[in-house]
């Protein structure tokens, strides 16, 4: 006889669901306010390397293995959502080879009750290039485009960590949204309560 004990397997860590921000609608957006010595411009054949390394870049959007160029055109590239009209860099225009520092990226977000909502999705800069309004170019400019193309309101995700982004999301006019966090009806406001709290305490110093 097995006198072997069944041993309880520890659970694999659930991950958060995102938060998810709302801007409802896209009327009287701002003018794109951008910096001397920079070129905000929309995707280029050759530009997966680039791109790549802003989201492989510390405090980026990671993913595993590493946004090779094989990756970036699997998650990006070619994927029908895509558009390069709808993908928005900024570039260093005094830098080597006028490398892009900054992207945004317009995708779709709609369900039979929005079906005219866009999605703003895999916004980045290098380190170096932070807090000076490049990721709020590249929000804008994505935001104008899905106005462009007929939609009527926007949403995002982004992780509670981002303060930085929230803030710039929230200046665009962009609304936390309480969605479900898990199958027992809880919602993000406890999240969304202490994220606000930092973004304000940062606005006060």
């Amino acid at each position: 006889m097995d006198n072997t004990q069944d041993l309880a397997l520890p659970e694999a860590p659930v991950r958060e669901r995102q938060l998810q921000m709302l801007r409802p609608h896209l009327n009287h957006l701002p003018e794109i306010d951008m910096p001397h010595g920079f070129l905000l411009r929309t995707w280029q054949d050759g530009d997966e390397v680039a791109w790549g390394a802003i989201m492989d870049s510390q405090g980026g959007i990671h993913t595993s293995g590493g946004w090779s160029v094989h990756r970036v055109r699997e998650k990006l590239v070619d994927r029908y959502e895509f558009t390069p009209s709808g993908c928005f860099l900024v570039c260093d225009m005094t830098a080597p080879r006028q490398v892009p520092v900054a992207s945004a990226t317009m995708w779709r977000a709609a369900t039979a009750n929005h079906p005219t909502r866009g999605y703003l999705h895999m916004v980045g800069a290098l380190p170096a290039y932070r807090g000076r309004g490049f990721g709020r170019a590249v929000s804008l400019a994505v935001l104008k485009a899905m106005a462009s193309r007929g939609d009527t309101d926007a949403m995002l995700e982004t992780d509670d960590a981002r303060i930085p982004a929230i803030r710039s999301y929230l200046a665009l006019g962009f609304t936390p949204v309480y969605a479900p966090d898990d199958d027992q009806g809880l919602d993000h406001r406890h999240r969304w309560s202490a994220v606000l709290q930092e973004c304000h305490a940062i606005r006060a110093t």
